[in-house]
């Protein structure tokens, strides 16, 4: 009789415990099966490398992850030109923000006296040097004697429109910032879309410009 009693209590126990855990099935999901939550986009007003950076207009133009992905990568480009680090120290300080416009005609970037530079979010492109052609013309206008009317710049716009090697509608001849910008970045990077196009080219058609510049970034020692 006792264990018929012992037997019988323990079905009983037993079928309690599975309709206690049938009552209550979403309490003992294993966790492995459970969504979590997405992060949080990243701030559009940040710092990287030193840099600082309010791209907070950019929100209405595209996402935050886009924005910041494509900032970091023109920071990216000008950090490893090897610039002196005065230089360098120079365009770190410089304020950057984006604007919020959607046209895909407007410039990807230029620097505006007492705001500092403006990149347009959607046309940045991490291999082209926009961030660095705004920032020369930083350079040039806090940096260089005279600022846009740097004498030394000025002659030699003046020599490189002479020689008539490029069209007389190219940009970098439109004025003394853009020659100075577009020079400099084709020298310091490289390659650019816009003429005089490559540091090669550049020592080809423009020696006296070239020599000029390895002067002023590279203490006289001109990059090939």
């Amino acid at each position: 009789m006792y264990r018929r009693n012992s037997v019988f209590a323990l079905a009983v126990l037993g079928l309690a415990l599975v309709a206690s855990a049938a009552a209550k099935p979403a309490l003992d999901m294993p966790r492995l099966f459970q969504t979590r939550p997405k992060p949080p986009p990243p701030s559009l007003a940040f710092s990287y490398r030193g840099w600082r950076i309010d791209a907070s207009k950019a929100a209405r133009v595209q996402s935050p992850a886009r924005t910041v992905r494509a900032i970091k990568a023109q920071i990216d480009i000008v950090e490893r030109l090897g610039l002196k680090p005065e230089v360098l120290a120079f365009m770190r300080a410089q304020p950057i923000a984006c604007d919020g416009r959607s046209d895909p005609a407007a410039e990807a970037s230029d620097y505006v006296p007492g705001r500092g530079v403006v990149l347009h979010a959607r046309r940045l492109d991490a291999r082209k040097p926009i961030l660095l052609y705004a920032l020369l013309k930083a350079y040039q206008a806090q940096r260089l004697p005279g600022g846009f009317d740097n004498p030394d710049v000025a002659s030699l716009r003046r020599q490189a429109a002479a020689r008539r090697v490029w069209p007389k509608t190219a940009r970098m001849l439109q004025s003394n910032d853009e020659f100075f910008a577009l020079s400099a970045a084709a020298y310091l990077y490289g390659a650019i879309t816009r003429e005089p196009y490559t540091r090669a080219d550049l020592r080809k058609t423009e020696p006296q410009c070239y020599r000029w510049l390895a002067a002023l970034f590279d203490d006289g020692r001109p990059r090939t």
